[in-house]
């Protein structure tokens, strides 16, 4: 497996920032005083990770690559509509670049987290990012041994006054979404359904954090293509 070196840090310390050759930026889109970045900071830094630490959720934080669960930021109860909204924005190319939901916990959040994703119907389709002091190796081997329905694509592992570096996946880094394609609909066509892989029914996709599947919780569309029904006559 192929691995990356992230530095993250707030807005205010990008600016003074030493950045090695090679090792790619993770920026807070949301936050409070000093922890945003700026559009201009985004903008010079296009394939930085985006991380929405926003206590209350909106659809533009739904297009960030990773919401960060802790005190004053998203919180576990957030975590399954964060992801359905994230899916949805992910395969709708509402931004071109993103990268597949992933979850930013500590350790003792793993659990809550899976236990919160698999009560509200989602059992795949959702990575994890760990934040825990370890030494870089033990924080490779964290990430090339992942496995289960919600791997851990990185691991946030050294602490600095400045900035935090973490060993991330190259493969989810570069698995990102690609801009939509906008053709005209067909007049008594309607885009946007999907198949639900619990229930094997389809779906109206962008309602699906307000779905109620017939095996339980919310349906899941996140094994599924995006369908265009005509209405019927």
């Amino acid at each position: 497996m192929d691995l990356t070196t992230v530095y993250d840090c707030m807005g205010s310390q990008l600016v003074n920032l030493n950045i090695p050759p090679g090792v790619l930026l993770a920026g807070y889109i949301t936050g409070t005083g000093p922890v945003p970045w700026t559009a201009e900071q985004f903008a010079a830094h296009p394939t930085a990770i985006r991380i929405d630490q926003a206590p209350v959720n909106t659809p533009a934080d739904e297009t960030a690559d990773m919401l960060d669960v802790e005190p004053s930021a998203g919180t576990v109860a957030d975590v399954p509509t964060w992801v359905a909204g994230a899916w949805h924005s992910y395969r709708a190319g509402l931004r071109p670049g993103q990268r597949t939901p992933t979850i930013y916990v500590e350790q003792s959040e793993i659990t809550p987290v899976a236990n919160a994703l698999v009560a509200a119907g989602i059992t795949s389709g959702v990575n994890l990012f760990l934040t825990e002091p370890m030494t870089e190796h033990e924080a490779i081997d964290r990430v090339t041994g992942a496995s289960g329905p919600f791997p851990i694509v990185g691991v946030q592992y050294q602490f600095s006054f400045d900035h935090d570096v973490s060993i991330v996946s190259t493969g989810w880094l570069n698995n990102v979404s690609s801009a939509a394609p906008n053709p005209t609909p067909k007049p008594g066509t309607q885009t946007g359904w999907r198949f639900c892989s619990k229930c094997q029914v389809l779906f109206w996709g962008p309602g699906q954090a307000q779905s109620v599947c017939a095996r339980g919780a919310q349906h899941d569309g996140s094994q599924s293509h995006e369908y265009t029904l005509g209405y019927a006559r």
